[in-house]
C-alpha cells in the first residue's frame, strides 16, 4: 500500500438500534456513502466508532459487514486498540483473517519500555499489512515525541504512516514530515481534522477524521491539492464552528448529523460523554446546513 494512502480516510461510527445494539445495516450504509462521496478509504473501528466500548465479537462482526461492503473498491484500514498490547496483537489477528489492507496502531502507556517489541507483534499478526502508527495523548495514547516515531518506524517496516493527533499537531507534523524520508510514506492529520489546514500546510498527505462532514472535508483537500489554497481555506472556515462544537461531544455529534441525513437509524452512543440539549442539536444542524451550502458555489 506504499504511497496510496491519501486524501480523506474516514473513521466510520458505530450505529447503535434502539435496544443499544450494534446497528449493522446502517453500518453499511455509512460505507457505502464513503464509497459515493470521495473517500479515499475507510477506517474501522477507530476512537471515533467506539472502540473500546465493543465486544470482540461485536468489533470482529462490524468489520467484516465494513469489508464486505466496502469490497474491492476502498481500502479498509481496521483500529486495532485496545487497553492492552496483548489484546492488540489478538485484534490484529482477528483483523489480517478478515482482509482488511492494513491496521491503525496505537502506542498505548500499557506497553511501557517494550513499544518497540509490541509492534513487531502487532507487525507478525498482520501477516505482511501495513501499520498506521497512531499518536494519541495521554492517559490513553503513549504521547511519543517525533524522534521517538520515526525510530519506532525505522525498526519496524510495517509501519508506514503515522496519524498525529497532538493537540497542537503542526510542530510534530513538520518534524515528521522533515524526518520521514526513507522511513515513512506519509504523515496524517488526526485530532478531528481541527487543525488540517495547518497540517496541510505543513506537509500532511491525508485526514483521518469522524466521517459527517466528508464532502467538505474531500473538497477542501482536492481544492488544496489542485493549488487553490482560497478555496480551501473557504471551506475549512466552514467547517470550524463544528469542529468546536465536537471537541466535547464528539460522536453525539457526529451521529446527530448522520441521522439527521438518514444514514442512521439512532444518535444513541455508548461513550460517557456530555448531552447535547434540543438548543444546541438545533444549532449544530443550522451550523452544518451553512457549511455544506459551501460546495454549491462556484470555485473561486
Amino acid at each position: 500500500m506504499a504511497n496510496s494512502l491519501r486524501g480523506v480516510l474516514p473513521i466510520v461510527p458505530t450505529p447503535f438500534r434502539a435496544d443499544g445494539s450494534v446497528d449493522l445495516s446502517s453500518l453499511g450504509r455509512l460505507v457505502e456513502f464513503a464509497v459515493g462521496r470521495g473517500a479515499s478509504g475507510v477506517v474501522y473501528p477507530g476512537v471515533a466508532s467506539e472502540d473500546v466500548q465493543l465486544t470482540t465479537d461485536e468489533r470482529q462482526e462490524a468489520l467484516e459487514t465494513v469489508v464486505r461492503v466496502a469490497g474491492s473498491r476502498l481500502p479498509v484500514l481496521a483500529g486495532v486498540n485496545a487497553g492492552a498490547p496483548e489484546e492488540m496483537v489478538a485484534l490484529a489477528r482477528i483483523a489480517a483473517e478478515t482482509g482488511v489492507s492494513g491496521a491503525m496502531a496505537m502506542a498505548i502507556p500499557a506497553m511501557g519500555g517494550e513499544t518497540e517489541a509490541w509492534f513487531h507483534k502487532i507487525s507478525d499478526a498482520l501477516n505482511g499489512g501495513t501499520i498506521i502508527l497512531q499518536n494519541l495523548f495521554a492517559p490513553r495514547g503513549a504521547d511519543l515525541n517525533a524522534a521517538q516515531m520515526l525510530d519506532l518506524a525505522r525498526n519496524v517496516p510495517a509501519i508506514r504512516y503515522v496519524k498525529e493527533e497532538g493537540v497542537p499537531s503542526g510542530h510534530k507534523v513538520s518534524q515528521l514530515v522533515g524526518g520521514a524520508d526513507g522511513i515513512l510514506d506519509g504523515i496524517i492529520g488526526g485530532g478531528g481534522a481541527r487543525y488540517l489546514f495547518e497540517e496541510l500546510e505543513r506537509g500532511a498527505i491525508a485526514t483521518m477524521p469522524a466521517i459527517e462532514l466528508l464532502e467538505l472535508h474531500v473538497a477542501l483537500l482536492r481544492a488544496y491539492g489542485g493549488h487553490n489554497r482560497a478555496r480551501a481555506m473557504e471551506i475549512y472556515e466552514r467547517t470550524l464552528p463544528l469542529l468546536l462544537v465536537q471537541a466535547p461531544f464528539r460522536m453525539r455529534m457526529t451521529k446527530l448529523i448522520l441521522k439527521h441525513r438518514g444514514l442512521i437509524e439512532t444518535d444513541i452512543v455508548r461513550e460517557k460523554l456530555p448531552e447535547m440539549d434540543a438548543a444546541l442539536q438545533g444549532l449544530v444542524i443550522e451550523f452544518y446546513e451553512k457549511a455544506m451550502s459551501v460546495l454549491e458555489m462556484a470555485d473561486a
